[in-house]
């Protein structure tokens, strides 16, 4: 039983070694336009959807400016930006490719900025942390 068993894998094994060949694909001429119209177009494109942290959502201007001044004092080095969507003034910091980048520090502002979150936005790749 073991021999028959043994012959059949040895079997199975060469033909799946040997029945390995080369695969070709062609496209169409249209399919391939695509394709490179594709490629250029994302090449061109400066921007990709990212992550920012919100620190503060408020219809108060005046707490609005407070949440800048605390957050510039803190951290001078990272990028802010602020925006008024009537009632509504957005204040987000910071721009990552994905959450697990931005968590360590949406942790490190829970005690100062209560209501932190993240969220998603449109980001210049070259305002990336970490970007090359």
């Amino acid at each position: 039983m073991k021999s028959i068993i043994s012959t059949i894998l040895v079997i199975v094994t060469a033909s799946l070694l040997y029945g390995q060949g080369e695969v070709n694909i062609t496209y169409s001429k249209a399919i391939e336009s695509m394709k490179e119209k594709f490629i250029a177009t994302n090449k061109s494109n400066d921007e990709i959807k990212g992550f920012r942290i919100q620190i503060i959502t408020t219809d108060d201007r005046r707490k609005m400016e407070a949440a800048i001044s605390k957050f510039s004092g803190m951290y001078p080095q990272v990028d802010l930006k602020w925006n008024h969507m009537p009632p509504y003034y957005k204040v987000s910091v910071g721009a990552y490719e994905n959450k697990m980048q931005l968590m360590a520090f949406l942790l490190d502002l829970k005690p100062d900025f209560r209501g932190v979150i993240p969220v998603v936005s449109n980001i210049k790749k070259s305002e990336l942390v970490g970007y090359r």
